[in-house]
């Protein structure tokens, strides 16, 4: 019996105007899904293409050789990137699923009254899973403390930690506000008050920018290939050493200063609109502008600016405590990648205009 069938016209139609589609639209949201590069693309097409074939497969013949290879080779290229060694890059499914893992894998390390240390910076991924092994380990989280540029203050850190803080897991790139944490320092600052505390780096936001090198000094968890059971995500590794190869010849610190320069630009240009308030205008920040659109909801005017092709990020962007930082449940976010130019800025502003000059556009609070 024939299960599925299809019109192979009607979908190479359905095709190409998902094709028009996508050129019209101007992507302003890559702190949630990166547009890739076409080398990157035909990588992944090639794995399931040429090779399709299991990493734990017993063969010597050139596909088994060729998938081994690759995965070798990415994990040298991560390596080099963070100053690591090749075998304590491991390959997960997502920063979500792996924050899991992490927090299970330590759940066995608390005792009733331990303490683990967030900030109120984080996202969800690195929240929730902490705070249930804290319950369940009639443990506590603690909150650390943020100075006036919503990073880490360290040096009110000793009034936050002691020797029953036994974790401290902390975004070295908020996704929400886009300020950057010393991460170095922060580390150097726990590991002085209480040698023993475990620091984890949720890095997920800084991953194709630049980086801190990973300190041996306080390698707190060694990475072993334990975790990656099964079958890795093979099409993705094949997607990812092109994606390094990609960002290493554009030059990371060239990709920093142009989505830098862009920022810079578009919070000046929405910075000139009388009704935008931005929260992080003040900050040091290098490719995420944070605002709203007084009087309107985000959500509303992310709808608006979707159907005319612009797409940004409303809401509270998976971080739980957004509200406690800048007094809002919700707000607007571009984030600002490589492939982001003025003109784009520009048709944002523009659109922006006409909500608030065309008042039948949107309705107000």
């Amino acid at each position: 019996a024939q299960i599925f069938c299809f019109d192979e016209a009607d979908n190479a139609l359905d095709q190409d105007n998902q094709e028009q589609i996508r050129e019209k639209i101007r992507e302003l949201n890559s702190a949630a899904t990166s547009l890739k590069p076409n080398l990157v693309i035909r990588a992944i097409n090639d794995y399931y293409q040429k090779y399709s074939i299991n990493n734990h497969s017993e063969s010597s013949n050139s596909l088994f050789s060729k998938v081994h290879k690759t995965i070798h080779q990415t994990r040298h290229l991560i390596a080099q990137r963070i100053n690591a060694e090749s075998e304590e890059i491991i390959f997960l499914p997502s920063t979500t699923y792996s924050l899991n893992i992490l927090a299970l894998s330590l759940k066995n390390h608390l005792k009733k009254g331990d303490k683990i240390a967030l900030t109120h910076l984080e996202h969800s991924s690195n929240c929730y899973p902490w705070q249930s092994i804290a319950q369940a380990k009639e443990g506590q989280v603690v909150f650390l403390p943020l100075n006036k540029n919503f990073t880490i203050d360290t040096d009110k850190l000793e009034n936050y930690l002691d020797p029953r803080t036994k974790i401290v897991s902390l975004s070295h790139m908020s996704n929400s506000l886009g300020v950057i944490n010393p991460v170095k320092e922060i580390t150097a600052k726990i590991k002085k008050i209480n040698p023993n505390c475990l620091v984890i780096v949720d890095a997920c936001q800084r991953g194709g920018k630049k980086i801190s090198p990973h300190d041996k000094t306080n390698n707190d968890l060694p990475l072993v290939k334990k975790f990656e059971v099964g079958t890795l995500p093979l099409a993705q590794i094949f997607g990812l050493q092109k994606s390094f190869e990609f960002l290493n010849e554009l030059g990371i610190q060239e990709i920093s200063n142009y989505e830098k320069k862009l920022k810079d630009y578009a919070v000046k240009e929405l910075a000139k609109l009388e009704k935008i308030i931005i929260y992080n205008q003040a900050l040091e920040t290098i490719d995420l502008v944070l605002f709203n659109l007084k009087d309107y909801h985000a959500h509303d005017v992310v709808d608006y600016l979707g159907k005319n092709d612009i797409m940004v990020r409303a809401g509270n962007f998976c971080c739980p405590y957004l509200k406690e930082l800048i007094g809002v449940e919700a707000a607007l976010r571009i984030s600002l990648f490589i492939y982001n130019t003025k003109e784009e800025v520009d048709k944002l502003t523009l659109h922006l205009k006409k909500i608030m000059q065309e008042p039948k556009l949107l309705v107000p609070l």
